[in-house]
C-alpha cells in the first residue's frame, strides 16, 4: 500500500517551527546554546575516555531530576559498570534506577544470546532494542551505547545501516530525545553522521605539553552555534564547558571543523 504524499500546511510548518528546547545536562553548555530540539537523535563520538558514558549518564540524569523517565540500552558496558559510574556521580543514581525512572537494558557482552558466541542477528538486536523500549513506554529521553559495539556484535555487520534505521524511526516514532554513541571520530562521515539530528565530538589534544580536553558541535540542525568549540571538563559530578582559552585556539582544530 502506497503512502500519501502531501504539502505541509502553513500551519503544520508554523507548529514544527515551534522548538521545545531541552537542557542535555553537560554544565555551562547552555551559556552558548540554548538546548537542543525535544525529540531529536543525537550522535556523540569520541576515543576511548573522553567522557561518552557520563555524558550519557548525565542526559538521563538530567531528565530524571526533571521528572522524565529515561532508557539506557548498554551494547558494550555492563549494567554493574553503569551503576558503579552513576553513584559515583551522584548520590541519588540507585534510588532513581530503583525507582524505575531510569531503566537499564542488558545488550552487553553478559546478556543471553541464542548464539553461544553472543553474536546476533539483524533480527535479534531490533527484537532486544525494541523490547527494551518497552520496559519503559512513557520514556522521553533514550540512550544507545554504543552504535559500534552494537555492529560488532552482528553476525552480518553489513546490516547494520538497517538496524540503525529501524531504531532510529522507532525513537523518533515516540518523539524522543535519543543519544547514541560511537567510537572514534571518522575521516569521512558515515550514514549515521547524515541520518542525525545533532552531531557532537568528544575529543582532547596536546598543545605545548598540556593536554586540552574539547566539546565540539560538529553539526546541529535549527541550533545557533556560538561558538562550536568548547573546553571540556570532566569532574566529579560530571561534564562541564567553557570557552577555550585563546592561547589553545586555531591550528589544532582545523581538521575537526
Amino acid at each position: 500500500m502506497k503512502k500519501t504524499v502531501r504539502a505541509l500546511s502553513v500551519e503544520e510548518m508554523r507548529e514544527r517551527g515551534n522548538i521545545e528546547w531541552i537542557d542535555i545536562g553537560v554544565e555551562g553548555l547552555t551559556n552558548f546554546i540554548p538546548g537542543l530540539p525535544k525529540g531529536d537523535a543525537i550522535l556523540v563520538r569520541g576515543e576511548p575516555g573522553t567522557g561518552k558514558t557520563i555524558l550519557c549518564l548525565q542526559f538521563l540524569h538530567k531528565g530524571a531530576e526533571n521528572g522524565e523517565k529515561c532508557i539506557y540500552i548498554t551494547t558494550e558496558e555492563t549494567p554493574e559498570t553503569i551503576m558503579r559510574t552513576g553513584r559515583e556521580l551522584w548520590s541519588d543514581f540507585p534510588q532513581l534506577i530503583k525507582d524505575g525512572q531510569i531503566a537499564v537494558v542488558d545488550l552487553s557482552i553478559s546478556a543471553t544470546y541464542t548464539s553461544e558466541y553472543s553474536l546476533v542477528s539483524k533480527e535479534e538486536a531490533v527484537d532486544i532494542v525494541m523490547r527494551g523500549l518497552a520496559a519503559q513506554p512513557e520514556a522521553s529521553r533514550i540512550v544507545l551505547d554504543s552504535l559500534s559495539s552494537l555492529e560488532r556484535r552482528l553476525v552480518d555487520p553489513t546490516e547494520f545501516r538497517e538496524v540503525f534505521m529501524k531504531v532510529l524511526l522507532e525513537v523518533k516514532k515516540r518523539g524522543a530525545t535519543t543519544i547514541f554513541t560511537a567510537e572514534g571520530i571518522p575521516p569521512t562521515p558515515d550514514i549515521t553522521e547524515y541520518l542525525v539530528d545533532h552531531l557532537i565530538y568528544l575529543d582532547y589534544h596536546k598543545h605545548d605539553v598540556v593536554w586540552t580536553r574539547v566539546f565540539i558541535l560538529r553539526k546541529s540542525r535549527s541550533v545557533p552555534l556560538k561558538p562550536q568549540i568548547l573546553k571540556l571538563n570532566i569532574e566529579k559530578d560530571g561534564l562541564s564547558v567553557e570557552e577555550i582559552p585563546i592561547s589553545l585556539k586555531p591550528v589544532w582544530f582545523a581538521s575537526k571543523i
